[in-house]
């Protein structure tokens, strides 16, 4: 399943949706920032932890990478949260 993904873009793009879809990568990216630092963890931490490259950390973080469901479980695990805490 595609979250924010180049796929989840073109969906939005058709309906009219892509500056929506975009802000929710961004909102979720810096959810999950702002637990990152929470728990003082550096994103190579977060990396190590996750399975998720530092760099693509990064870019979601700053909404500015797609993503994946599967990643953002990674991240959340690793974050110590439930996935659904960075939806909310």
């Amino acid at each position: 399943m595609f979250l924010c993904s180049a796929k989840g873009f073109d969906f939005y793009k058709q309906k009219g949706g892509l500056a929506l879809i975009k802000d929710e990568c961004r909102r979720i990216g810096l959810k999950i920032m702002y637990r990152r630092k929470e728990l003082q963890f550096t994103q190579e931490t977060l990396a190590s932890l996750s399975g998720v490259s530092r760099s693509r950390i990064s870019d979601i973080e700053r909404g500015r990478e797609a993503f994946k469901i599967t990643s953002l479980i990674m991240i959340a695990e690793a974050l110590q949260i439930d996935y659904r805490e960075l939806l909310k």
